[in-house]
């Protein structure tokens, strides 16, 4: 015989040796202490004894008479429920089940009830309870579950329907709809550059935007359509339509949300979207193949300029999936260090002289062939390509630089251009003092060129930007100056170094005043400000005389030198440079 058993051998003998007084004793107090209800009832569901928290649950101390269940539960929904829990004491002497009873101020309150036969070997009494019971009451725990449960289908922002929710409910209403009868138009609407507003006035502002934008959707739509925010800053709309036709016109509802400007704490925000539009069933014949053509519909949208309806179509979707392919070629030629860097000369135009060089990158698909940058780096910053594109870019040309070097080129400097999505993350000047520690190059041989429309789009979160790159030691330069339509007025609060005037007012230089007078005034500006002055796309002998009589500092263009990679570039011009010991540059 196993311990225990002794042991409750032991224990049963004891308490069979207790005095009856003592066991009411043990029970009463048992019971009082107890959490849940406990009660006594006969056949009749009449209840004899109960606990204290039964009798103050269900104000037992108020009733004069003994009370039935069927009292104390009187709601009508409880009567079958109490039927079944008769038949089964009768025939298996066990019931668990659930009862709701009303209390003050018109509440309803679930109690889980257990019912089981009671021993009778101690009780001698014929009138003595036939069954026990105990109550629970689980309404918080019920409570809790179908807040989950909402919680689970639902947006708690703006409390639309989510993704999931939104795509159950339209696989239903494709299955129980008659093509010949109706047809189903999908929309979604991706919010325009919607990342800035979080940026620029926190994520408190942005959700307050959210919340408003999914009313305003709201307002759009008719009974029976259906709403859904069904990503981060995307909603989504299920309408019906009586024909194809009608759906342009659907989806200019939709549209028609971002119509005005929305105002919050007096200030206004202008928000827009892109649209993207499908149909049942000539577009996919459930959610997930609607919500994908919409998809493609909606990024073709964003690429024609945003703040546009298009329509799905298999053209659309054969160019998204050429896009697609195209990444993916990308990412695979940055894996396997297909991109390669071409390295284009900056000419000293009073010394004739190589000053720098511009790091480009290249790439030669083995399959496309050379692929143009203008196809490739817009693909990368519109993906998570352009880090590492361009942290590819900065750590070969630095690593390039720093070997020309200990060739005697000491004068040689190195200028790469940072995108917007480098330039906005913070960990950036990290990124770079990393790279110049590995490949040991000088910060002051290494130029940052960064686009005027970056400076123009937030000039004070770019001089805090610039202000932690300039404390590096990096030359920092402004590319494409001009194409903002901006002035050099606002440039004296950043800490830059080098203007590049862009190609467009080089090309009329010589034969348009206008030109001539522009980069003769962004030059003279300039210097008066201290800043050198590179002017690019210089393409001709004339060209490059009257930069020279204008005091332009440097000059890059198709003069000079395409981009070349760094072997040619070594033989055709640094050897030449070292074997003769001058530094002079010859036109080409």
């Amino acid at each position: 015989m196993q311990h225990n058993d002794i042991t409750n051998l032991d224990n049963k003998k004891l308490w069979e040796e207790v005095s009856s007084s003592t066991k009411l004793f043990l029970t009463s107090t048992l019971l009082s202490i107890m959490k849940d209800g406990v009660f006594f009832f006969d056949k009749d569901f009449k209840v004899y004894f109960a606990n204290p928290v039964f009798s103050a649950i269900t104000a037992l101390d108020c009733v004069k008479e003994t009370p039935s269940l069927h009292e104390i539960y009187p709601d009508p929904a409880n009567r079958q429920a109490l039927e079944n829990a008769k038949a089964a004491l009768e025939a298996v002497g066990y019931w668990r089940g659930e009862l709701t009873r009303q209390i003050s101020g018109n509440k309803t309150v679930i109690e889980e009830l257990t019912m089981s036969n009671c021993v009778k070997a101690a009780c001698s009494d014929e009138n003595c309870p036939s069954y026990v019971g105990v109550a629970r009451d689980i309404s918080n725990e019920r409570e809790a579950l179908e807040r989950l449960a909402w919680a689970m289908n639902h947006d708690e922002l703006t409390g639309l329907p989510n993704r999931s929710l939104f795509c159950n409910a339209v696989d239903a209403i494709i299955k129980r709809s008659d093509v010949s009868l109706s047809c189903l138009v999908l929309v979604s609407a991706d919010l325009d550059n919607f990342k800035r507003y979080n940026t620029d006035y926190g994520h408190e502002t942005g959700d307050r935007l959210l919340a408003n934008i999914a009313k305003r959707i709201l307002s759009t739509v008719r009974v029976g359509d259906i709403v859904a925010r069904t990503a981060g800053d995307e909603f989504s709309v299920l309408m019906h339509v009586r024909q194809l036709k009608e759906a342009n016109e659907a989806a200019k509802r939709v549209m028609s949300s971002f119509d005005k400007d929305i105002e919050l704490d007096g200030k206004l925000y202008q928000i827009k979207a892109s649209l993207g539009v499908a149909c049942w069933p000539k577009d996919g014949n459930s959610a997930s193949e609607l919500l994908a053509a919409t998809d493609v519909a909606l990024q073709a949208s964003k690429d024609s300029g945003k703040n546009t309806i298009l329509h799905y179509t298999e053209k659309l979707h054969r160019a998204r999936k050429g896009k697609s392919n195209f990444e993916a070629n990308l990412r695979k030629a940055l894996d396997t260090g297909l991109i390669h860097v071409n390295y284009q000369p900056v000419i000293d135009i009073a010394k004739g002289s190589l000053e720098s060089v511009e790091a480009l990158a290249r790439w030669n698909d083995p399959v496309r062939g050379p692929v143009a940058p203008d196809k490739f780096i817009p693909l990368a910053e519109e993906t998570d390509l352009i880090i590492k594109l361009g942290e590819t870019v900065l750590r070969s040309a630095c690593k390039q630089c720093k070997a020309w070097g200990k060739d005697r080129t000491e004068r040689l400097k190195v200028a790469v251009n940072v995108s917007t999505v480098q330039l906005k993350n913070p960990d950036f000047p990290v990124v770079i003092a990393d790279i110049l520690a590995s490949t040991e190059l000088p910060p002051d041989k290494l130029i940052i060129e960064i686009t005027e429309s970056v400076l123009l789009k937030n000039a004070e979160k770019a001089v805090r930007h610039l202000s932690q790159l300039k404390a590096l030691g990096v030359i920092l330069s402004i590319d494409d100056f001009g194409t903002g339509y901006s002035s050099l007025s606002y440039m004296k609060n950043l800490p830059i170094d080098i203007i590049k005037i862009d190609r467009e007012f080089i090309k009329d230089i010589e034969h348009s005043s206008a030109g001539h007078e522009i980069v003769s005034g962004i030059i003279s500006l300039a210097h008066r400000m201290g800043l050198k002055v590179v002017a690019e796309g210089v393409e001709n002998s004339g060209q490059y005389y009257l930069l020279k009589h204008l005091n332009c500092d440097f000059a890059q263009g198709f003069l000079f030198s395409m981009a070349l990679p760094p072997l040619e570039l070594e033989n055709r011009y640094l050897a030449r440079n070292m074997a003769s010991g001058s530094s002079g540059f010859l036109l080409i």
